[in-house]
């Protein structure tokens, strides 16, 4: 079976002018059908596409608000352009790929990734601290909580002083990090995909697993608008 550039554009996550170019340098076989190309679902299915170039910080916050059920204040162009995105890494969750590697590509940019340290007896205070976010392996949807670690979203502005009082210092060999706080222009909706990039930041297989496993939840519960998070385009 075949399809035509814009569905294998949709399929892959990237612009038609993109697959056009992929047809050009002939690293996806296309075959022209009068003024049209046709490409078998078969090379598709084979193509490893590049994970995708990073979210602006702009972007990023839109595409978290999206996965969390708001509108982003973005234009359309770019609302469409982030459902696509969305449709793929659906897309990656379900044929058992790397969802954790896009999510990592992606949004590298959502928020500055801090490895801080704090006495273990106030870590429970610093996640109770109403300016941290819990997110991440702190967040019970990640199935990952730990008593002797703990990960939020602090906004920019009230980082150094909640760095200050809970006497949070930066992590090295010789003190190792017990507190991952990623600070944000504006603390991101915490939703299961925001979960799984910050377990996705980790870089180990278990990690991955567990993002994986996270967005799996997601997909399956249906807890989400479909017209809002993907439009016209569904996985």
């Amino acid at each position: 079976m075949s399809v035509g550039v814009s569905e294998a554009a949709e399929r892959l996550g990237v612009s038609r002018q993109r697959v056009l170019q992929m047809i050009a340098d002939r690293s996806l076989p296309a075959e022209r059908v009068g003024r049209s190309w046709s490409i078998n679902e078969v090379d598709l299915a084979h193509r490893r596409v590049p994970l995708g170039r990073p979210l602006s910080p702009e972007m990023a916050r839109g595409f978290l608000e999206l996965a969390a059920g708001s509108r982003p204040s973005l234009d359309a162009r770019n609302v469409s352009r982030l459902r696509a995105r969305m449709v793929r890494l659906v897309r990656e969750v379900s044929s058992g790929g790397d969802p954790a590697g896009l999510l990592r590509s992606w949004l590298p940019h959502r928020a500055d990734r801090l490895e801080k340290s704090v006495a273990a007896a106030d870590l429970g205070d610093a996640m109770a601290d109403h300016r941290l976010a819990a997110s991440g392996v702190s967040d019970p949807r990640a199935g990952m909580a730990s008593p002797g670690m703990g990960e939020g979203y602090v906004d920019e502005q009230l980082a150094a002083p909640f760095f200050a009082e809970h006497f949070a210092v930066d992590a090295d060999s010789s003190v190792p990090a017990n507190l991952i706080v990623h600070v944000a222009r504006r603390v991101p909706p915490i939703s299961p995909v925001l979960i799984a990039a910050d377990l996705a930041d980790y870089r180990a297989g278990r990690e991955d697993g567990q993002a994986h496993v996270v967005l799996a939840e997601w997909i399956e519960s249906g807890d989400y608008d479909e017209d809002l998070v993907f439009g016209r385009r569904r996985p």
